[in-house]
């Protein structure tokens, strides 16, 4: 018994001293390359991985100002990353035709590795009414 308890123990110790893994990137267009492929290692109180997603037209000019993705990725407290989910509610349309921004959390290991683009809903919706 004391030597499944001492696991437990060191089993507990190292999660603690490992701490939480997100993958991290800063403006990105799409989620692919470094939003993908880089990982850190959270800070003990960072307890949440966060990805912000904006969909608006690109600093740079464009022909027709087409509007992309754009993904930062990182390590939060799940107190913060819920404050912004919340504060980007009323803009988060996920719809084609604006600009709009959100915020996702999750809590677990590399949890953030995909965000949610679009609503699929809207398609299938519209598939119906066809």
């Amino acid at each position: 018994m004391s030597i499944v308890l001492f696991l437990f123990v060191v089993f507990i110790s190292f999660h603690s001293v490992n701490g939480l893994e997100c993958y991290v990137c800063e403006q990105q267009e799409g989620n692919n390359d470094k939003c993908i492929k880089t990982v850190r290692m959270c800070a003990r109180e960072e307890d949440a991985c966060a990805s912000l997603i904006l969909w608006t037209t690109p600093h740079e000019w464009t022909p027709r100002a087409e509007r992309r993705h754009y993904i930062s990725k990182g390590c939060d407290k799940h107190e913060g990353c819920t404050r912004l989910l919340y504060g980007l509610a009323s803009i988060c349309t996920r719809n084609w035709y604006e600009d709009w921004a959100c915020a996702e959390c999750c809590q677990g290991d590399r949890c953030n590795r995909y965000v949610v683009v679009c609503i699929l809903t809207n398609i299938i919706t519209l598939m119906m009414i066809d």
